[in-house]
Order: C-alpha cells, then sequence, then structure tokens
C-alpha cells in the first residue's frame, strides 16, 4: 500500500496532469470558436482562463486520492476525475440539453491524458512537455492567423489635410444593446436613462429611430458607411467590412480630424475590418471581459461570487477621460467613436450598485437566469417554466445595464464639459439594436425583427446647429447618422450612402415618406444548434433560418424573408406586434411595391443574392428620379 504522502503527491500530479489535458480542450474549442467568427486573438485572455483553470486539477486530484488504491488505480483516479469534471461543467452549463455540450471538453482531456500517460511511460516528462506544447501551439494559431492575414496599415498623417477653423469637436456614443423601450425618455416606468434624457433635452430626441440590424456587426457596418447589410455585405453570412465602402472615421480623416476608437466590444476591431480610418483603438476589449460567460471556468468563478466588475465599460470610460485630460487646448478637432457595451449578455456583470437598483432577486437566482438567457442566444431552447423563472430577473438585469449604459456616457459628457469643449461638440447617442428579453418567446437579439430588437434611442446635440428640445417622431435609419454628421460639420461622405441625413428632420423641413430597412441573415451555427425539427416550429421572426428584411413606412412595417413569406404590422394600432396583417391586406401590396422601387433607387440587392462577387449594386437613375419625385431622397 502507497504512503499517504506519496498517495497525496501521486493525487495531485495525476489531477494536474489531467486537469492540463481538459482545460487543453477547452482552450482549443475557445480558439476555434473565435477563428470561425472571425474574433480578434484574446491571447492573453484564453491563457489567462487556461491558468485558472489548471489549479482545479491539483485540488480535485487530492480529493479523489483514495481512489489510487484500488486495482489500476490511476485509471480509476482518471475516471473519477472525468466524472468530478463532468459535474463542474454541468452545474455551469448554457445549456444541460445538450449533453455534448457539458460531457465532451472532459472526455477529450481524458484522451489527452491517456496519451500524455503513454508519453511518459516511454520518456519520462514527456508527457508535461507534450502538454505544453500543444498548449502553446493551440494560443499560435490565432496569432499566426492575424499575423497573415495583416493589421492595418500605418495611419499617414503626413498628408491630412488641417481642419477648418473652428471646426467642432465629434462624440459618436452607442449604447450597445440598449432598446428604446427600456429607456424613461421613451416612457418606461424605470428611471433607467437621466443622463441621456437630460442630454435629449438639450438637443434632438428621435422618437421612431430603427435599427439597420439586430447585432452589433452589421449593425456598426451601417453606422460607419451609411449602407444596409446586404450592400456592405457584413452579417451573419459574410464577418468582414471590406474596402469597397468608406467609412465615416476615413471621411473625418479627409477633413483633418484626428480619429480615435474606445471600446470592449471586440466587433469594433481589426479583425472584422470595423477600425478602418481610426488613427487609433483603445482595445479595452482584450481584457476578454465581455466574453466571460463563453467560458466555463469564468462561469464557475462567477458561481463562486467572483464576477468580474462590468464588461469593460468602466476602463472605456477612464481611456476617455485620460484621453482628455492629456488634450491641450489648440489640440485640433477629433471625431471620437465610443461603445458601451453594458446592457449586453451576460446581465449579471454589473457593478453591485446598478446590478441591485431595480432587484429583490438573490444573487444566485440573477446569475442563474442570465445564464438561461446566455443560453437561450446560443441555441438553448427553453421551456415555458423557464420563460416564466427568468423573465422577472432579466428585465430587472437588463434594465440596470441600461441604467450603467447612461452612468458611463454621462462621464464621457463630463470629460468634455470639464475640458471646456461640451457646448462646442456634436455629440450622438444611439442604440446599435435593442433586445429581447422574452417578447414574443425570444431572447437575446442576434436573431428576431421585432421592434424590442430594431426600436433604438437615438439623440443628437450641439447647441451651435441644433435648436434644443427638438423632437423628430418621424421614422428614420441610424445608418443616416453618418451623412448627418458630414452635413453638420459642413461636408458629406466619401461617396453615396443609402440612407439620408438627418439634418432635414431635425430643422423640420423633411417631406415626403419617412423610411427605415432592417436586414438579418442567415445563422448557419444556430440552425445546426437547434436542428430542422426546433427550427420548424419557431416563430418565423425569430428563426436563424433565411434572410429578413424588414420596410418601416411610417407606422406600417412589412416583413420579407427568402422563403417568400411576407408579415404586415400597424405599429400605431398594435406597438406590441401582436397580430400579423394578412398578405392580401391593401397595405402589404403597397410597402411591397415601394420598398421595390426603393430598392432600385438606392442599390439595395435582392434579399436572396449571391454574395460571391461582392459588387455594389449600380444606382437606377429611372428609379431615383422617381424616388426623389416621391420624397423618398433628396
Amino acid at each position: 500500500m502507497k504512503k499517504p504522502l506519496t498517495l497525496i503527491k501521486d493525487g495531485v500530479l495525476n489531477g494536474l496532469g489531467y486537469s492540463m489535458a481538459v482545460s487543453a480542450a477547452h482552450l482549443a474549442y475557445g480558439i476555434v470558436l473565435i477563428m470561425a467568427t472571425n474574433m480578434p486573438p484574446l491571447t492573453w485572455f484564453a491563457f489567462r482562463s487556461y491558468l485558472l483553470e489548471v489549479p482545479i486539477g491539483a485540488v480535485l486530484g487530492l480529493l479523489l486520492c483514495p481512489l489510487l488504491l484500488l486495482p489500476r488505480g490511476k485509471w480509476a483516479h482518471a475516471a473519477g476525475l472525468t466524472v468530478a469534471w463532468c459535474a463542474m461543467e454541468y452545474s455551469v452549463t448554457i445549456d444541460p440539453n445538450t449533453i455534448a455540450l457539458w460531457t465532451a471538453p472532459s472526455v477529450i482531456g481524458l484522451v489527452l491524458y491517456a496519451a500524455g500517460v503513454w508519453l511518459n511511460a516511454r520518456k519520462p516528462g514527456a508527457g508535461p512537455v507534450g502538454g505544453v506544447a500543444l498548449v502553446g501551439v493551440i494560443l499560435a494559431v490565432p496569432l499566426l492567423r492575424t499575423a497573415m492575414v495583416g493589421g492595418l496599415a500605418t495611419v499617414d498623417t503626413s498628408e491630412r489635410p488641417a481642419a477648418p477653423a473652428g471646426a467642432p469637436d465629434v462624440v459618436f456614443v452607442v449604447l450597445d444593446t440598449v432598446r428604446a423601450k427600456s429607456m424613461s425618455a421613451y416612457g418606461y416606468e424605470r428611471p433607467t436613462s437621466p443622463n441621456f434624457d437630460a442630454f435629449a433635452a438639450e438637443g434632438a430626441l428621435f422618437t421612431k429611430a430603427q435599427a439597420p440590424a439586430t447585432w452589433s456587426l452589421p449593425a456598426h457596418a451601417s453606422l460607419f458607411t451609411g449602407h444596409f447589410p446586404s450592400s456592405h455585405n457584413t452579417h451573419l453570412e459574410h464577418r468582414f467590412l471590406d474596402d469597397r465602402l468608406p467609412t465615416i472615421a476615413e471621411a473625418f480623416q479627409q477633413e483633418g480630424y484626428q480619429t480615435l476608437a474606445f471600446t470592449a466590444n471586440t466587433h469594433i476591431s481589426d479583425s472584422f475590418g470595423l477600425t478602418r480610418g481610426f488613427d487609433w483603438t483603445d482595445q479595452a476589449w482584450i481584457t476578454g471581459a465581455g466574453g466571460r460567460g463563453f467560458t466555463f471556468i469564468y462561469r464557475l468563478v462567477d458561481a463562486m461570487g467572483y464576477a468580474a466588475e462590468d464588461k469593460g465599460g468602466g476602463q472605456v470610460a477612464k481611456n476617455v477621460q485620460d484621453w482628455m485630460a492629456k488634450r491641450g487646448a489648440d489640440d485640433g478637432p477629433a471625431f471620437v467613436f465610443i461603445n458601451f457595451l453594458e446592457a449586453h449578455f451576460p446581465f449579471h456583470q454589473l457593478p453591485d450598485e446598478f446590478l441591485w437598483k431595480f432587484t429583490e432577486h438573490s444573487e444566485t437566482e440573477l446569475r442563474e437566469a442570465s445564464e438561461v438567457a446566455f443560453g437561450a442566444m446560443f441555441g438553448r431552447a427553453l421551456t415555458d417554466e423557464e420563460l416564466h423563472e427568468i423573465h422577472s430577473p432579466i428585465i430587472d438585469m437588463y434594465d440596470s445595464g441600461v441604467l450603467y449604459s447612461d452612468h458611463l456616457f454621462g462621464e464621457v459628457l463630463k470629460a468634455y464639459d470639464g475640458a471646456g469643449r461640451l457646448d462646442d461638440t456634436i455629440i450622438v447617442v444611439l442604440g446599435d439594436h435593442g433586445e429581447m428579453t422574452g417578447e414574443h418567446g425570444g431572447h437575446g437579439h442576434a436573431i428576431g425583427m421585432y421592434q424590442e430588437n430594431l426600436h433604438v434611442p437615438l439623440a443628437i446635440r450641439w447647441p451651435k446647429g441644433i435648436e434644443p428640445g427638438t423632437t423628430v417622431d418621424r421614422v428614420v435609419s441610424t445608418a443616416g447618422v453618418y451623412p448627418t454628421l458630414m452635413e453638420l460639420i459642413g461636408s458629406e461622405p466619401l461617396g453615396p450612402t443609402q440612407a439620408k441625413s438627418l439634418v432635414s428632420e431635425i430643422e423640420g423641413t423633411a417631406t415626403g415618406p419617412d423610411w427605415a430597412l432592417s436586414e438579418h441573415f442567415e445563422e448557419d451555427m444556430l440552425l445546426r444548434r437547434y436542428g430542422d425539427d426546433v427550427v420548424d416550429a419557431m416563430d418565423p421572426l425569430i428563426t436563424p433560418r433565411g434572410r429578413h428584411r424588414a420596410f418601416r413606412l411610417g407606422d406600417w412595417k412589412l416583413v420579407q424573408t427568402t422563403a417568400r413569406d411576407t408579415y404586415l404590422f400597424d405599429l400605431d394600432t398594435d406597438p406590441a406586434e401582436e397580430r400579423v396583417l394578412p398578405g392580401t391586406h391593401e397595405e402589404a401590396q403597397r410597402l411591397a411595391d415601394e420598398l421595390d422601387l426603393l430598392a432600385m433607387g438606392i442599390a439595395v440587392p435582392p434579399l436572396d443574392a449571391d454574395l460571391e462577387g461582392g459588387e455594389i449594386p449600380e444606382l437606377d437613375p429611372a428609379a431615383m428620379e422617381q424616388l426623389r419625385a416621391l420624397g423618398y431622397i433628396e
């Protein structure tokens, strides 16, 4: 029989060996996910996750060391480790119904552990060395891919023209995942947006702003180009903004502006093409704070009461404040883009003073509801009981996230006010898309063409050019912010945009129809995850299958799909979209005809167009003239 110290030593070492193997499996899966979705190489975050996970094996190995006394004790011990690890995975999984999700890493870890034991038996020390080498290779793969693709070229400012004398600073703030429905400025009963409310009262508030897409990547690509997803071709089926269209940052560079981006959202990175035109980005996303919910170890850490303070928003605000503090009084104008991710899932990842603002639910209830909603976003089918149980906690946490986002926006305003620049700065703040919190049975935002995802807040303040207390009650697209900002500084975009400037809306001189387009493309990963049977039974406006295009014309909304189905809503009498009007309704045909004309005139490709060509469709001159006559475009 082994001596106690020897037993303990063997248990700890075997546990470490197994945890190195299963952690490598987690690491490899994470890297594959990062590469499949085009994410930037979060190498430090991934390695830190690995380092946090490995010591768990030592503890489990020690607790299970009596198994080493059994016949073939090493393998009994390894089997015990596998069962224990599966149990831990199950306790914090985002979907207990998908068995492979919480068992596969442990089983793969067992296979890798066995390979390490085999290597070690042939050459002592080869197992641990091989394990370390495997981790190094896994971590190196995304770095090598990035090196091969190449980052952005060094920005050359030597030929940049000087900005006009007195040119204002411009600040573009995105409150990520914030919907209009949950903001007090739009009639919500909770005081979730005091800073936005006060800000909007000093400028122009848009009551019917529509997002061009349902999630960050295509929405930001539209904000940055003034084009809709089918035109800029950046969405679920093609996750990169190529250089066919100039960006708002490039336009401001041409006007002599310094251009900077502050964000903890990984989509605003070189990997997705969204940083083109920025002189500098703070890369606050590199810590991975917004992606903790994707990793087993951080879900486990959160369950132990060590949740992160936020999703990086505090650091982003501090970075803005630090930069402002260093600016000289004579420094030229700057175009600053800021994204706050704090209303995004995981919903419980908020500072305590905000997390508990609107709720009396326990910490455990909030965390578990957050994880269930997180799973629903990525393919977990919820029962009616689960939907009921999480509804109240999710609403409470989401509202807290909106409030915290609003607080951080307030910190930006304070930084500009403290520097004496606030009233000389054009500031726009908006939601890139919204969020579904159980409406129509949906959770999340990547899919879902309902107004919870599409109706977003929008306000613009500039005392020198916008009358305080202005309210715009016409439908507008947030894709029009790019041409709007260029017009406000006395310039124009670098090339035509599909969305029109909102200046005439602000001035009250806009005529003709008020309209907006929103588009969603097929989500292949969710299709595979759900399976055909589940997808067939889903709400057709909350399905990952096919493409969707929503056309809002005044208070009428028409949704078309590549399945040739149409869905008509009267948002005036049915703002909750509870009644789908028949396709034979006279308004359905009118909107379809108007949309066809609009698509020809502003070069919107057919919804089922092939993506391979990547060419920007040409404008139809005859349709353009007709659109001008009807008042769609100026």
